[in-house]
C-alpha cells in the first residue's frame, strides 16, 4: 500500500505502512463511553498503532449532548491526582484528573445558586461542564461518603428539584 501525504486541511490521510487507515472507536471525554464513531487516525507519531476507546476530542457523545441542553454535568475527582493521559489527550493539552464516579446534571439555576463567584457559574454554564473535587460534591451532598471512594457511580437530585437525575446505562 502507498502512502499518501498529509497536509492540515488538505483531507487527505497519511496512511501507516504498518496499521493501513489505522481505525480506533473514541471515547466520549464526558462520561468516557465509546461514541457511535469511528476514526481514521492513519499514520500517527512514530508510526504507532491508533489507541483503541481513547478519548480523541472534548465533542460529547450523542448521550452526554443531550444532558447538556438539560444541564450542566458534573464529574467527581480526585483533586490530588491524574490519570495517565491517552495520547490524543496529550497532543491536545486536555486535562485528565482521577474521576471518582460522580455524575451528576445539574440545572443553570442550581449551578447559579451554588457556584461563586458569578462569573465562574457562568462560564460553567456556557462549558456546560466542569469537574468537581470530591470534597465539594460531598459538601453540596451530591453523594455521601460511603460513594465517594469511586466503585460506583452515583446520581443525585436537588431536594428543589434543581436537578436533573442520570443513570448510568451499561
Amino acid at each position: 500500500m502507498q502512502a499518501t501525504q498529509r497536509r492540515r486541511g488538505t483531507g487527505r490521510i497519511h496512511v501507516s505502512d504498518k496499521h493501513g487507515v489505522n481505525p480506533a472507536v473514541p471515547r466520549c471525554f464526558y462520561c468516557l463511553e465509546n461514541k457511535n464513531e469511528v476514526i481514521l487516525a492513519g499514520k500517527l507519531p512514530g508510526d504507532k498503532e491508533a489507541p483503541q476507546s481513547a478519548v480523541w476530542d472534548n465533542v460529547p457523545c450523542d448521550s452526554c449532548a443531550e444532558l447538556m441542553t438539560q444541564g450542566v454535568i458534573l464529574v467527581s475527582v480526585r483533586d490530588d491526582q491524574l490519570e495517565e493521559l491517552e495520547w490524543a489527550q496529550r497532543e491536545k493539552r486536555m486535562p485528565n484528573p482521577y474521576r471518582t464516579g460522580g455524575f451528576w446534571v445539574l440545572k443553570d439555576e442550581a449551578i447559579r445558586r451554588i457556584i461563586t463567584p458569578e462569573e465562574l457559574a457562568e462560564q460553567i454554564i456556557k462549558h456546560r461542564f466542569t469537574f468537581v473535587p470530591d470534597e465539594v460534591a460531598l459538601a453540596l451532598g451530591l453523594f455521601d461518603a460511603e460513594e465517594s471512594d469511586g466503585k460506583e457511580d452515583s446520581t443525585a437530585a436537588d431536594e428543589e428539584d434543581s436537578a436533573t437525575e442520570t443513570e448510568t446505562n451499561d
